[in-house]
């Protein structure tokens, strides 16, 4: 095979040359921070180390706990916010997992001077009110020099996820809009933070502001990442060593996958023979005056054990971190089918097509197959490859894609909702259901996933009016104001603690913070009107183009405020994604509320004993716990009478350098060389094959809690 052979070296020698590399670096900034002086200021929580003659120091910041925040500016000492647009972190660390960068940004303090200095806890703060209004959350590698970079556009929370700045990992932002001439102190936090296994010990090299983006630090002596994809920089049981046994553990799994089959008292649909209802031809909802069932196209109760990401795919970013790979594949080659145009390669497939050659995708499919049956799922779940799906005849969710857009948002990924532009784009987006409409194998489809402005408690209405941006929706606000007061301007003017000459007025108005409680409530009252529009309107289009699956929602990443309710009325099933531990999240109120029965779209374990430095949402020790935990979650959540679909996130494990956002979780059931965590498939098969009894009420679900090791994700 053609290889592109990468240099390596020793790793004493690249602890000394990555070193001299990193201090080295340089960028031109706006602003810089001493942190020489923030050691002198908070020498419990830091300390200035020198690396010797020629080679400057850094600041060693290792806090106690997780909660514990280095300050690294306050309002008492200037600094020029609007001259740049990226704060800039040089740093390192030798923790056994990857760390976890808060920047809290925090506000500053009402009705305090904007000098005043108060001692809390040790440190100093300045006119910044305690709780961050808005943190960016980004992930370190392991004994890799990296500078975290984070553009200060982010500052207005209309974006959660942030551009990817390689060999930093994914980087998320939470809170809320803060101006630039409102922050009023930056603190760092690190995590995790639970020794002795995780330390939480932070080098920082420099932390300061530009307009430009900085020069990338020099390249890497050592390479991480070897020839199948797999960290280089540690061992553990079960890693390939040769291509000689990547070969043999690929045919072994083949021969074993290929005598695979549903058991006897399944349908082929995965349903339960020994509890039927009415058959229509398709998936249905049906309560029997006990629980919730999924009903599948036979009469066969179903309830839906799922898997996330099922493809042949773990893409990782190659441009701009080119020296952290030992090998890439020739992409004129045999081999050069692992390459996308966009700069990644996929090593997972890099490693079938070294076993498989040009029938890489047919010997994986009949792999996939015979796995995912063996281990007992019934359903292809989201973000899959829908042509394996089908091929396989499994029953599969639809991911559909584009949800409604309108040119102008009016809060993150909030549309236009009372636009023309919105009802159109529905219609759109309804066409898509068309090929699907009359296949029996589609349970259902999900609207969208995680939409952004239900990530927190956001009222949509006030967020509108934090621009003069003019909108239809706005427009409507302003029309629906005038009736609630009964356009008596005079009451409405006190009540707002406004002098308004016309309600019409109103619109052009921007609003930092609600200007009286009655106006905070009445935007809360508007944003359920949006939040209800925002939902009717797809639903509509959507069934109308397709009146025979179900509706199963948008997968919401957690029920964040009662918004979430009224955009879910119209949903044949309430989906949430479910990341917690040790079992589901609360759903008897979600069933109690919203009258549906309730899907899991989404939940996950990982552990760092087999080569990746990241759990991903819920962390356990090791692979036993992995498996414990996978009982425990499934079977608990079956055993709740309005839960129909448990979907686990995902099939394969990702990158060590991470996928597109810099994702690098070990979460899978399988791992980048297509080779089974055997604990946990044996988890699943057991209680797959329990499932129907667990929740008919015959069975116990397994009840041995699993422990838990700090999360680790970004």
């Amino acid at each position: 095979m053609n290889r592109i052979n990468l240099r390596a070296a020793s790793l004493a020698g690249y602890a000394v040359s990555a070193l001299l590399a990193f201090l080295a670096a340089a960028a031109e900034p706006v602003a810089e921070l001493d942190l020489r002086a923030i050691a002198r200021q908070q020498p419990n929580a830091a300390r200035w180390e020198d690396g010797g003659p020629g080679k400057g120091g850094w600041l060693v910041f290792t806090p106690g706990r997780s909660e514990e925040t280095l300050e690294l500016w306050n309002i008492s000492r200037p600094l020029d916010w609007a001259a740049a647009r990226y704060l800039v972190c040089e740093v390192w660390h030798t923790n056994r997992a990857s760390a976890i960068l808060n920047l809290d940004f925090h506000r500053r303090g009402a009705g305090r001077a904007d000098a005043a200095i108060e001692q809390q806890g040790g440190q100093t703060t300045a006119g910044a009110t305690q709780r961050p209004r808005i943190s960016p959350k980004i992930g370190v590698l392991p004994d890799l020099k990296t500078q975290v970079i984070f553009p200060l556009s982010h500052l207005d929370a209309q974006e959660i996820f942030l551009a990817r700045f390689p060999p930093q990992l994914k980087g998320t932002v939470t809170g809320s809009r803060l101006e630039r001439d409102e922050i009023g102190a930056l603190r760092l936090r690190v995590s995790p933070v639970q020794r002795p296994e995780y330390e939480g010990k932070l080098m920082i090299q420099r932390v300061y502001l530009t307009r430009d983006l900085p020069e990338p630090l020099p390249p890497e002596s050592v390479p991480c990442v070897d020839e199948f994809g797999q960290w280089s920089r540690r061992d553990w049981p079960g890693k390939t060593t040769s291509e000689a046994a990547l070969k043999q553990q690929m045919l072994d799994l083949e021969r074993q996958a290929a005598v695979a089959d549903y058991p006897a008292n399944w349908s082929r649909f995965g349903g339960w023979k020994a509890l039927r209802f009415e058959a229509t031809g398709f998936f249905r909802t049906h309560h029997d005056g006990k629980r919730w069932w999924l009903v599948d196209p036979e009469g066969c109760a179903f309830l839906s054990a799922g898997m996330d990401c099922v493809g042949p795919n773990i893409s990782t970013m190659v441009r701009g971190q080119e020296d952290l790979f030992q090998w890439l594949p020739d992409q004129s080659g045999p081999l050069g089918e692992a390459w996308s145009g966009r700069g990644t390669v996929d090593f997972l497939k890099a490693n079938l097509l070294r076993v498989y050659g040009a029938e890489w995708r047919a010997k994986w499919e009949a792999v996939t197959s015979g796995l995912l049956k063996a281990a007992r799922f019934n359903t292809v779940a989201n973000w899959s490859d829908l042509k394996f799906a089908r091929a396989a005849r499994l029953p599969y969710v639809l991911p559909m894609r584009g949800f409604p857009r309108t040119s102008r948002l009016l809060y993150r990924d909030f549309p236009d909702v009372f636009s023309e532009e919105y009802e159109e784009a529905a219609r759109r987006f309804a066409r898509q259901l068309e090929e699907f409409k009359e296949d029996p194998f589609l349970i259902g489809y999900f609207l969208s996933n995680e939409p952004h402005w239900a990530f927190g408690k956001n009222n949509l209405a006030f967020e509108m009016f934090a621009t003069a941006q003019s909108s239809a929706t706005k427009r409507e606000f302003v029309k629906w104001i005038a009736q609630r007061y009964d356009a008596d301007l005079a009451r409405f003017n006190t009540a707002w603690n406004l002098s308004l000459a016309g309600f019409a007025d109103l619109e052009g108005r921007v609003f930092r913070d609600p200007p009286s409680a009655a106006a905070e409530k009445d935007f809360w009252e508007f944003s359920g009107l949006m939040a209800e529009r925002f939902v009717a309107v797809p639903c509509d289009a959507v069934k109308a183009v397709d009146p025979n699956h179900l509706n199963l929602g948008m997968r919401y990443a957690w029920v964040s405020s009662d918004l979430l309710y009224r955009a879910g009325q119209r949903f044949d099933v309430f989906s949430i994604n479910g990341y917690s531990f040790p079992g589901p999240p609360e759903t008897a109120e979600i069933a109690r509320r919203s009258g549906k029965p309730v899907m899991i779209g989404e939940f996950h374990f990982g552990a760092t004993d087999r080569g990746l430095p990241a759990t991903g949402i819920q962390g356990v020790p090791d692979q036993a716990g992995r498996a414990k935990a996978y009982r425990y979650y499934v079977e608990q959540g079956f055993s709740r009478p309005e839960i129909v679909g448990l979907h686990y996130f995902q099939w394969f494990d990702q990158a060590i350098t991470g996928r597109h956002d810099g994702e690098n979780y070990n979460i899978g059931f399988l791992d980048i060389c297509h080779r089974p965590y055997p604990e946990l498939m044996e988890a699943a098969r057991l209680t797959h094959e329990a499932l129907y009894r667990v929740a008919a009420g015959e069975l116990k679900p397994y009840a041995e809690k699993p422990a838990k090791a700090p999360a680790i994700y970004y």
